[in-house]
């Protein structure tokens, strides 16, 4: 690994000092940007370089150290941190025969399956080391019932895959009648009936229980018999919501208080200070220590405020729409295919649109 330092710095003369520095010192790479120069000399070279440039009166812009003096000299700036780095490499030793985390899929809900690996002596904690991965996928596959449970490990990680068992449906009896009949109400969009007769059409607005396709065949002289209504309709659904415009609107500045911390990531999770701010804005700075392949955090923390300040509908527009939307959403059960925003002097109101097809 190169150890140098690249010093920037100003003033007069500069061509000709860095020739005559180039005949006495070794010289790794020398940039010029306008006024400012750049040169890149060895790390054991630094400190004598600087010198030379004091002396001269020449203006330091910038010391940068690369290569191993740099992390060097990182470590001696943070005396904390070998400590860290070393508590790191002891907890990366034996946190791989312990659980730290649990990922749960598949047909049963998270709290289920934590309960049932809870009974099996299985948790946050645990010595992965002594559980027998084929006991514990019977034990939880008849503990909740399920057709099956697949449990992997990977590190310091359980992954659980608890599938429950498949329910065969009744066959259909298609000699009986049956309607096809409304679940939800809204507008219908399209009709398809292969067997029935249509009750409805495009643009008629139906309600929950209204029959779409009864189970009636009629023939041309007006006699008519009972039929297993097949088909599909359509139709859309709608959920609106309303934002009302005040003539303020709400905006986070900055106050210009900030505080700064050096902490460490580990396991996913970032020890350090915490901030003492309620509201603040974060600017992160992340270092990676090798070969440990640490993450070393540095957070600059800004602390902001929020304000009420007058404002314009058209200033406020996208503030409205989407809590607009958001009224819309909360009201809305089905999956949303478009949104259409309607503008009035006291606000925005956003209509959602979806479909559903009843068969």
């Amino acid at each position: 690994m190169k150890n140098s330092c690249k010093i920037t710095f100003e003033g007069l003369n500069v061509s000709r000092f860095v020739a005559k520095l180039s005949a006495t010192s070794t010289i790794l790479s020398v940039e010029r940007q306008g006024k400012r120069w750049t040169i890149e000399v060895p790390a054991a070279r630094a400190n004598q370089t600087l010198a030379i440039l004091r002396e001269k009166c020449y203006n330091i812009l910038n010391i940068d150290y690369l290569g191993a003096t740099a992390a060097a000299k990182f470590v001696k700036r943070r005396f904390v941190l070998p400590i860290i780095c070393l508590l790191c490499v002891a907890m990366l030793l034996i946190s791989s025969q312990f659980c730290f985390r649990i990922e749960v899929a598949g047909d049963f809900d998270k709290e289920v399956v934590m309960t049932a690996l809870g009974n099996a002596g299985v948790k946050i904690g645990s010595n992965l080391s002594r559980i027998d991965v084929g006991v514990l996928e019977n034990t939880l596959a008849n503990d909740i019932g399920a057709m099956y449970a697949v449990v992997t490990r990977s590190g310091s990680a359980l992954y659980v895959n608890v599938v429950a068992k498949k329910e065969i449906e009744p066959p259909i009896d298609m000699t009986k009648r049956r309607n096809i009949v409304a679940t939800r109400e809204g507008t219908v969009t399209a009709v398809l009936c292969e067997q029935g007769n249509p009750l409805v059409k495009v643009g008629d607005h139906v309600k929950v229980g209204d029959v779409l396709i009864e189970g009636r065949r009629v023939f041309n002289d007006g006699s008519s018999n009972d039929v297993y209504a097949l088909g599909r309709v359509t139709i859309q659904l709608t959920a609106t919501g309303f934002a009302e415009y005040t003539g303020t609107r709400t905006v986070t500045v900055e106050t210009g208080e900030i505080f700064t911390c050096t902490g460490v990531m580990l396991f996913g999770k970032e020890y350090s200070r915490a901030c003492p701010f309620e509201s603040y804005i974060v600017e992160t700075v992340i270092t990676r220590l090798q070969p440990l392949n640490l993450q070393i955090c540095r957070n600059t923390y800004r602390e902001t405020r929020t304000v009420t300040v007058a404002a314009t509908i058209e200033e406020c527009m996208e503030e409205l729409k989407a809590k607009a939307y958001e009224a819309a959403k909360s009201k809305c059960d089905f999956s949303v295919l478009d949104v259409v925003y309607e503008t009035s002097a006291k606000g925005v109101t956003a209509t959602l649109y979806g479909e559903a097809q009843i068969e």
